[in-house]
């Protein structure tokens, strides 16, 4: 008897926060940072094979995870988040939100209580308390304080990277387009082994106020120097910090629930692949990404614009070209509409009617799509195989894209294809354009008799200088022969 209350007591005291935990949001807007819980926790993703965890884009860092944790693949917290990915689904956005949720390492603890919602559903009350107490030991374990401190020169470069490019964020929009200080803070978080992928998420503190974090993809290196999308990371941090000021009024509105529902009900297949479960949040997405083009219809081109547009349709939102324009609505009035919450009975009318257009807005969005067909860009060659080669030399090092035309020159864009992580190549580095700008080619590493496949991205870089793109993302194979 003795010894179990022992053990009830040692828990008790893990499942509590630390002594006096933060009980506020972040005021304003933090800058960016690598974070070296939200590395741990993806670092142990990748280690129990996390297909999104995987990137090889930084290979001075993920050369450096496997020559430091190789021997820690069966660790019990390797093992422990091999279970979870089968019996919760666990993965993606709340990997890195369970990163911040914790206290600074050496001693890792939850800095709020865990409850079934936060940092995350999938982790749970049950579920946290026991990863968190593994990750505890893992870190001692695999001596990961000195890990850190080897790669905190890298963490640094990335960091000043991605700090220039946040200065070009003009923050002083938020307050004039909603009309109010935000009700809690904004925190980006670099993660280097995102890869391409960039992930939300929110904390909530016991005055209620609210973290909004962006989780950001560091992109890759060339010449020991971070290279990442622009036009993606400014798009994403503006996002997330949208979300700060558009939940709050839209939860509070009694008058968007049955709406919510029913836009649900229409869109519920489409919105339930993104990792959206109820109308509510499909509202909040709608009102965040219509704000973010309302921002770049003021600080950047009418390429970006449309880019950004188009990017909305294609993942569902069909109603956005109209969501944009009603918000165009409230920015030319702000005599009568002073804040955002105050436009809160024409957003209601708006989403009251949206249910019913539904059919109206698929026929106007493939009218649309009909007469931009006419004009995409093409990829016309994958050189020096073509697209399909099923004997491709696995020495071969350079792939060239090539265009109809010319793009813009600077940026790229590629993801893994269907098959995922497992079929992509290893990345050495973007050699760059062409001098006309037609083509792009990468550094690659091939193996013998592998098979290969990725996409070639419509959505940020690859654009011709009056605007015109991809139809839809362009999907490369080929397989190499055995030596």
């Amino acid at each position: 008897m003795r010894k179990i209350f022992f053990l009830l007591t040692g828990l008790m005291a893990f499942l509590s926060a630390a002594a006096g935990p933060k009980a506020t949001a972040t005021r304003g807007i933090s800058k960016p940072t690598v974070d070296r819980r939200v590395e741990l926790v993806t670092l142990v993703a990748r280690l129990a094979g996390y297909e999104e965890f995987q990137s090889k884009a930084v290979p001075a860092y993920s050369d450096a995870i496997e020559a430091w944790f190789a021997s820690y693949k069966e660790h019990p917290a390797v093992q422990y988040m091999k279970k979870l990915r089968n019996e919760a689904d666990m993965g993606y956005n709340a990997i890195p939100i369970m990163g911040v949720y914790l206290t600074e390492p050496p001693k890792l603890r939850p800095r709020l209580p865990l409850t079934e919602s936060q940092p995350e559903s999938r982790w749970g009350v049950e579920r946290g308390t026991e990863f968190i107490k593994l990750l505890d030991k893992f870190y001692k374990d695999a001596r990961c304080e000195e890990f850190f401190a080897q790669q905190a020169p890298l963490f640094g470069q990335v960091e000043e990277a991605f700090g220039d490019v946040f200065a070009e964020i003009d923050m002083e929009w938020f307050g004039r387009f909603f009309g109010e200080e935000a009700q809690g803070g904004m925190v980006p978080i670099i993660g280097m082994g995102f890869g391409g992928g960039n992930y939300g998420g929110s904390i909530t503190y016991p005055d209620s106020t609210v973290d909004q974090y962006a989780f950001m993809g560091s992109w890759g290196m060339r010449d020991g120097k971070p290279k990442f999308n622009r036009e993606g990371f400014l798009n994403t941090i503006v996002h997330e910090f949208t979300h700060s000021y558009v939940n709050p009024v839209l939860d509070a509105e009694p008058a968007l629930s049955w709406p919510a529902y029913q836009l649900f009900r229409e869109s519920s297949k489409e919105m339930q692949k993104q990792a959206y479960a109820d109308g509510r949040t499909v509202l909040n997405e709608t009102f965040v990404r219509a704000a973010v083009i309302r921002y770049l219809m003021e600080h950047a081109d009418s390429a970006a614009v449309d880019n950004e547009m188009q990017y909305q349709i294609n993942s569902h939102f069909i109603w956005m070209p109209e969501a944009v324009e009603l918000l165009g609505e409230y920015e030319a009035d702000r005599d009568k509409y002073p804040d955002f919450r105050s436009f809160m009975p024409r957003i209601a009318a708006f989403c009251n009617d949206l249910p019913g257009q539904m059919e109206v807005l698929q026929e106007r969005r493939a009218r649309e799509k009909s007469i931009r067909t006419g004009r995409i860009l093409h990829v016309v060659a994958v050189e020096p195989f073509g697209n399909g080669a099923q004997d491709v030399d696995p020495n071969l090092t350079d792939i060239t894209i090539r265009f109809d035309r010319p793009v813009l020159g600077h940026g790229y864009s590629f993801n893994p294809g269907p098959g995922g992580m497992d079929k992509l190549f290893d990345f050495v580095e973007a050699k760059g354009y062409s001098d006309d700008n037609t083509s792009f080619t990468i550094v690659v590493k091939l193996k013998p008799d592998h098979e290969y496949e990725f996409y070639v991205l419509r959505d940020f870089s690859f654009v011709t200088p009056d605007g015109i793109r991809m139809l839809e993302d362009y999907l490369v194979q080929f397989r190499t022969r055995a030596e």
